[in-house]
């Protein structure tokens, strides 16, 4: 099965939106390492979006963070390895400021965002900062 990747809601319980890298690799890890009582809310909220719906600036930002990722992760790979520190450093710049630019374009469409989220999650519990708010006040 082919990964999928891109922009979804509540990858995370504190994040609304976020890049996730592989979507079935953090759904099996939701169903192993998070607890049951979670597991219904965190599968059902969290959800690809497609990015036909997405600002392209956004996309665009988006699979560049993804690219510089990925590329981050291979040199920390050959630092472990090699110690190779120079490599590792100048992807770990160039992620930063990948991330960075996402951030940026994430906070010019957040109303937007914001109303789709509306949308594709009509039941969704999320205040802000989590999906649990409402179980930590009873």
């Amino acid at each position: 099965m082919a990964t999928k990747t891109g922009f979804a809601f509540h990858v995370h319980h504190d994040v609304l939106m976020e890049y996730c890298t592989d979507y079935e690799e953090r759904v099996n890890y939701i169903k192993e390492h998070k607890p049951r009582g979670e597991q219904e809310i965190r599968l059902r909220l969290f959800q690809l979006i497609s990015p036909a719906r997405l600002p392209r600036p956004l996309v665009k930002a988006g699979e560049a963070y993804a690219k510089t990722r990925e590329a981050y992760h291979k040199a920390l790979e050959a630092h472990h390895k090699a110690c190779e520190a120079r490599a590792y450093a100048k992807a770990g710049e160039a992620y930063d400021k990948a991330w960075e630019a996402c951030a940026k374009a994430w906070e010019a469409y957040k109303p937007q965002i914001n109303e789709l989220h509306k949308e594709l999650c009509p039941d969704c519990p999320w205040d802000g900062k989590t999906i649990f708010a409402q179980s930590a006040s009873k």
